[in-house]
């Protein structure tokens, strides 16, 4: 046993399963694994943004960043469920499947990877590890989920038929349950990242897949979408939901699907495709191409990625739309998702301590509906999760984006007032000498500030407001902070306006609006509040690793342009 004398130190509660394992790792990465394992023999899950800001690598980060969770903390699973994992590697998502089901089984091909899980996931008494190929291990159980998530692509090498896809398939669906679901989750084929000229993910090749990886030929491969559903169908399966993970399945932030496609623009400063590792091919940048491909109906064709649920009954899409904002303090992160019977729903990710920020929430909604803000008002699911009604107006950038085309200055101007309105009557008005920024000592000069509200609602901003019937109504008002200028919350609005439709600068200047609501004076301290705000609530460890792969430039796609040509 490799790590004999670590694991019996550590003592782990997981069960360890080794009957089924092959002599050599044939699948590694080699001696960066070892630094891993004792990355995590060392350290507790919760310090690993510590150890991967010390130690930094693609390695360290791909391997114990938790973002990777993402791919599943969205997902409806049932508490009382059994799950096989296939794949598992250093346990990126087993510790969230343990979490959030009752039984979890991981297989691991690779024992030294194995071991990395097991030491990672130490503290669970619900998980059995069992190391060996897949097609060899004898189960005796069947389960209500099995995840494949980064493995299909990989049977070509591993699965020893004709059919090889289709036949690895139809081994997972008979230790299925009747009812029971896969998730797959795998790289588009066709992915709008490598037209763009990153590096295929499994051969480091450019344009690889795009070609039926003929210049690679290595045994692995993705597919596109209809490939894909066919090879899922020919196995046996019955129905099928897409879902389009973005940037990707590997780090993803917002989960599509086929009943909730993007079609937004805003979305894409959401969305940081990492393409850095293979910078010197990319021709084009991505974020630049979203919106084309949504409004000529193209996404799902040219998404990065897909996790696709797959079962014989019917009882598949349940969700179609999540967000995860996980780049937050442990105790901010929450996410979204959007549910099939029009409800939103606010969950904690990673951490049982962001179980607070759900109940501000819904203490934020009950009091702005009390000052006549119409906002729409959450209500307690369970303990990890709060629920609302989806709101059916028009997003109001989208109502802005078309006033901008119209060059309908005034229209722009007759919104943004209602929305002025709103923060100015969301909370009553306090004495200036209670303004927050006094309370900094030196940091801020003392002077007036205009309206101070008792309660500032920060998540008063354009992305958060909907119109119907002419009239505003709110969603999502997470945070608050006590006794804030009227015109800081009015400051954070034009910022993310500003973000959100860029293009708005052509027909009314930001000077304009800050001068009309008498920002322009206090801009320096507002700035200033608003980075203490985010310093407290983001955490740039979290945002640091993941910008070190940030997407190429157009200047960088300009300079590997020219030395094509």
């Amino acid at each position: 046993m490799i790590y004999e004398k670590l694991i019996k130190e550590i003592n782990p509660k997981p069960k360890f399963n080794l009957t089924w394992s092959e002599t050599d790792d044939i699948y590694s990465d080699g001696d960066v694994e070892d630094l891993l394992i004792s990355i995590i023999a060392e350290n507790e899950p919760e310090h690993y943004t510590n150890v991967i800001a010390e130690k930094f690598s693609w390695a360290t980060y791909y391997h114990l960043t938790n973002t990777r969770a993402n791919i599943v903390n969205w997902y409806p699973f049932k508490k009382d469920a059994s799950v096989l994992e296939i794949g598992c590697g250093f346990g990126a998502i087993t510790g969230t499947l343990c979490n959030k089901c009752k039984k979890v089984t991981a297989v691991e091909l690779s024992e030294r990877r194995a071991t990395g899980a097991l030491l990672r996931c130490r503290e669970y008494d619900n998980l059995e590890i069992i190391v060996g190929n897949l097609n060899d291990i004898q189960f005796t159980e069947k389960y209500d989920y099995i995840t494949l998530i980064g493995v299909l692509e990989y049977q070509g090498k591993y699965t020893k038929t004709d059919n090889p896809y289709v036949d690895f398939l139809k081994t997972i669906k008979a230790l299925l349950k009747p009812d029971g679901k896969l998730l797959i989750a795998i790289e588009n084929q066709f992915g709008i990242k490598y037209w763009c000229g990153t590096r295929e993910d499994h051969t480091g090749i450019p344009f690889d897949g795009l070609n039926n990886y003929v210049l690679s030929n290595s045994g692995i491969r993705t597919f596109s979408k209809g490939k894909l559903e066919k090879i899922i169908k020919e196995s046996g399966f019955k129905n099928t939901f897409f879902y389009y993970p973005m940037p990707d399945y590997k780090l993803p932030k917002i989960i599509y699907s086929e009943k909730r496609l993007m079609s937004d623009e805003a979305d894409k400063y959401e969305i940081k495709p990492y393409s850095s590792v293979g910078n010197n091919s990319v021709i084009a940048v991505e974020t630049e191409l979203y919106k084309e491909l949504s409004d000529n109906g193209v996404f799902e064709f040219f998404a990065n990625s897909f996790m696709v649920e797959c079962s014989d009954t019917e009882d598949v899409g349940e969700i179609i739309y999540a967000k995860c904002n996980s780049t937050r303090f442990e105790e901010y992160q929450l996410g979204t998702r959007i549910t099939r019977y029009d409800t939103v729903e606010k969950f904690v990710l990673n951490y049982k301590s962001a179980r607070n920020m759900l109940m501000t929430n819904i203490d934020n909604t009950i009091e702005l509906s009390e000052r006549n803000v119409n906002v729409v008002r959450f209500a307690s699911k369970d303990e990890d999760t709060i629920t609302s009604k989806l709101i059916k107006g028009t997003p109001l950038h989208t109502i802005i984006d078309k006033a901008i085309s119209a060059n309908n200055k005034e229209k722009i101007i007759e919104v943004i007032d209602m929305l002025w309105e709103d923060i100015q009557k969301s909370s009553e008005e306090v004495k200036a000498e209670d303004n927050i920024m006094y309370t900094f000592g030196e940091t801020f000069p003392q002077k007036d500030y205009g309206r101070i509200n008792r309660k500032g609602y920060l998540d008063l901003i354009t992305r958060n407001a909907f119109m119907d019937e002419g009239e505003v109504t709110w969603i999502d008002q997470e945070w608050s902070l006590e006794n804030v200028p009227a015109r800081y919350i009015m400051y954070r609005l034009l910022n993310y306006l500003y973000i959100d439709c860029s293009h708005i600068e052509k027909l009314i200047s930001y000077k304009d609006f800050g001068d009309r609501y008498g920002i322009l004076p206090d801009i320096k301290e507002y700035k200033a509040l608003e980075n203490l705000f985010l310093n407290s609530v983001v955490d740039g460890k979290l945002v640091a690793e993941y910008d070190a792969f940030k997407t190429a430039t157009i200047s960088d796609c300009v300079d590997n342009i020219k030395k094509i040509i």
